[in-house]
């Protein structure tokens, strides 16, 4: 009985609507030596310089999804950062920094290259979405499919051992409130390392040559009664600087008495992206918020950055495990101290548990060079 319980402690029960994503992506260096051997030798492509290049790396790409099954490869050549979310409809969102890609994996399907002739890239990017239901069940064996299929493409394109790196993206996706607004059921989850879950599928990854990150990232949409926690000063070149210190503090206060450790809130209309990085730094650069973050050695504490004379359409909570959060069991304990924490804040604020979305999004991602 007293397993059972210490069990039950180390879960994390989320919504059965809950949205699962996986994505694969693979990066290499678009080098003087690859861009000679796959250019049209003696063409006047001075229009379009790069085209023929692109178009060849593309097209023996395709060909490669073709073989091992793979039915939503995408081809990039951009350096723009790269982006895949949940939407009944499939499309593409590209902004000068950015370049989303959104999609249903149970019913989206096709590829697509991504390139202007006319810029040479840093590096070629490689997209892989999973497609069909029970991502998180399939996930080792899409996993190995992959692998499989950038090896031979780089077999094919004759770079180096280590030249590509892969990194495996895994997302799940709900509202904090789904049961007060109806839905029935819900999953318990240990939220195994993904080693430990492929490891259980018979496929086997060295964690030691790995990188990887657990986190989640908490939307709240800044509406008409968030606005209205504290009155804006109109004469002030700060009229919203109250109102974000008030969430601020308030998230701190929440975070801490669930034990959390860290956590970090933007309010800046940048999206927060988080890398895995020796050393620890959070910057600004145009669209995105980049925190760089050490797992195994992290900087406890909390921070905050906002917009300074704007109201933003949503504020970001982003609360990131490090080594010691994972237990023998997994990240399901840390998941479900987010959970506490994220309801005490809601609490707080007059949350409209019924009417309005509190999204959250946990991320689980490994990376390594093949």
């Amino acid at each position: 009985m007293l397993s059972r319980d210490r069990g039950q402690q180390h879960k994390v029960y989320i919504p059965s609507n809950a949205r699962e994503n996986q994505y694969l992506l693979a990066k290499f260096e678009l080098t003087d030596e690859l861009l000679a051997a796959f250019s049209q030798q003696g063409a006047d492509d001075s229009d379009s310089p790069y085209s023929y290049c692109y178009q060849q790396l593309a097209n023996l790409f395709f060909d490669v999804c073709d073989k091992h099954g793979l039915d939503a490869g995408q081809f990039i050549a951009n350096d723009k950062f790269l982006r895949v979310r949940y939407c009944p409809e499939m499309f593409t969102v590209e902004s000068e920094q950015q370049l989303t890609f959104l999609y249903s994996p149970k019913y989206h399907t096709g590829s697509r290259a991504f390139f202007d002739g006319n810029e040479r890239v840093r590096k070629i990017k490689l997209l892989f979405l999973a497609t069909g239901p029970e991502l998180r069940h399939y996930s080792a064996k899409f996993h190995t499919q992959v692998t499989e299929a950038v090896k031979e493409y780089a077999q094919l394109l004759e770079l180096a051992s280590g030249a590509i790196r892969l990194c495996d993206h895994q997302h799940l996706t709900y509202d904090l409130f789904a049961k007060e607004k109806g839905v029935e059921g819900v999953q318990a989850h240990k939220l195994r390392s993904i080693a430990n879950r492929f490891r259980a599928h018979d496929v086997e990854i060295d964690e030691n040559e790995l990188d990887s990150q657990t986190y989640a990232v908490v939307n709240l949409h800044v509406n008409k009664r968030v606005q209205k926690l504290v009155a804006a000063d109109k004469s002030s070149d700060w009229p919203y600087l109250e109102l974000y210190k008030h969430l601020y503090e308030t998230f701190v206060a929440s975070a801490k008495a669930a034990g959390l450790e860290r956590g970090i809130m933007t309010a800046n209309d940048r999206t927060p992206v988080v890398r895995s990085k020796v050393d620890s730094h959070i910057s600004e650069n145009g669209e995105l918020q980049t925190i760089d973050f050490n797992e195994k050695d992290p900087i406890n504490g909390f921070d905050c950055y906002f917009a300074k004379g704007n109201l933003v359409d949503a504020i970001q909570f982003i609360m990131i495990a490090s080594k010691g959060d994972k237990t023998s069991y997994g990240y399901g304990k840390f998941i479900s101290d987010v959970h506490q924490a994220m309801r005490d804040f809601a609490d707080r604020i007059d949350h409209d548990e019924k009417r309005e979305n509190l999204s959250m999004r946990v991320h689980q991602h490994i990376g390594g060079h093949i």
